[in-house]
């Protein structure tokens, strides 16, 4: 009975124009607004952080372990981008041609211990390439001192080094951090809001004293609890499919990264879609008339979609500085801080408190409603 029931409940979703178009074009056609908008702002924005081209000179017989370092950090962490392009040249002249030829940036030379960085300009990726040489001459200092006084220790001192060397890849460069961007995770989080509608649609359906259809559905046999469920699950599948087609088009078609795993940021976006479904359902318990099942989650989303940056990102974080509480309670605030903080510094603790909120305000509001509408009784049908 519930499979029947959660099929006939996704057929009436999908068939419904007006839901599918706001849910699943709506989104799609915004999104290409912002695109068109500013789309070039973020894709070269000056703030971003780009591959680095470089060249490496070994005059060494044997394999080095400054190459091994720049192996690594030419491969990709948790969705971000490589720090470093490498090119292996068989001596400085070559390298050199191929740095005035503009083929990389510049390039390191390694003579014995001494290594050499050698650039075309100062700037933000001289600054980068230096700073990987320190980086890696204090570590090897720090490793040769245990190694000499406490050789007990050099697995640790290893095993520091590897974890830092993990913690720079992933966090402090590859992240997209520009502004714009927070347009479409505010985007993402009005689309998972605009599932509110699906369930009030559901329960006018589902109660006796909003339509003819509910009230042929109060005398059947059904059990309302099931068919509550069923209608939860199929606008929740149906949602988190209007956000997947959200992400992806933002991502494959308007080349708009992220800054995540594409799985990661469906992933959100899903739980974003019950969190939309619902705050729905408490509106459709608690909401008797059936003119408001309309009104009162357009409000609620656009509203919520206000303070988290759609219109104006900044809001979000003024909001922030003045009344943080706010941003706690608002499900758009909370969807858009999640992903933002994901893209942005990784899985912190900010990230998982996110996640919590969402998680607990879906199960507080799903229990409430359950009260609500199991109390829910008529005098005559």
């Amino acid at each position: 009975m519930f499979g029947r029931i959660f099929v006939y409940k996704f057929k009436e979703i999908i068939r419904n124009r007006y839901m599918v178009g706001w849910n699943f074009l709506f989104p799609i056609v915004l999104a290409t607004v912002f695109y068109l908008g500013f789309g070039n702002m973020i894709k070269d924005d000056p703030d971003s952080f780009h591959t680095i081209e470089v060249g490496y000179v070994n005059t060494n017989q044997a394999e080095s372990n400054f190459e091994t370092v720049l192996d690594e950090l030419t491969e990709e962490t948790d969705g971000n981008e490589a720090i470093l392009s490498l090119r292996k040249y068989g001596s400085k002249q070559e390298a050199m041609d191929a740095m005035n030829s503009d083929e990389i940036f510049g390039f390191y030379m390694e003579d014995g211990e001494e290594i050499e960085t050698i650039v075309p300009t100062n700037g933000y990726n001289a600054t980068v390439m230096n700073q990987i040489v320190r980086e890696y001459e204090n570590k090897k200092n720090v490793i040769d001192t245990i190694a000499k006084d406490h050789p007990e220790n050099i697995q640790s001192a290893l095993d520091m080094v590897t974890e830092n060397l993990a913690i720079i890849k992933e966090h402090d460069f590859g992240n997209n951090t520009s502004p714009y961007v927070q347009y479409f995770f505010a985007l993402i989080a009005m689309s998972s809001l605009f599932s509110s509608w699906i369930s009030t649609t559901i329960l006018e359906g589902i109660c006796a004293n909003m339509t003819e259809q509910g009230k042929r559905f109060e005398c059947s046999p059904t059990s309302k609890l099931m068919a509550i469920v069923a209608g939860i699950c199929a606008a929740m599948i149906m949602q988190a499919v209007s956000n997947a087609v959200v992400v992806i088009y933002v991502q494959k078609i308007l080349k708009i990264s992220f800054g995540a795993p594409l799985v990661n940021i469906i992933a959100i976006t899903t739980l974003g879609s019950a969190l939309g479904v619902s705050c729905g359902v408490l509106m459709g318990s608690l909401i008797k008339n059936s003119r408001l099942l309309m009104v009162v989650p357009l409000c609620f989303t656009m509203t919520c979609s206000f303070f988290s940056g759609l219109m104006w990102h900044q809001i979000r974080q003024l909001i922030e500085s003045k009344a943080p509480i706010l941003n706690r309670i608002n499900p758009a605030a909370l969807l858009v801080d999640c992903l933002y903080t994901r893209a942005t510094y990784g899985k912190t603790a900010m990230y998982y408190q996110d996640i919590t909120i969402m998680s607990i305000m879906i199960v507080v509001s799903l229990f409430i409603s359950a009260i609500l509408l199991r109390r829910r009784k008529y005098v005559s049908l």
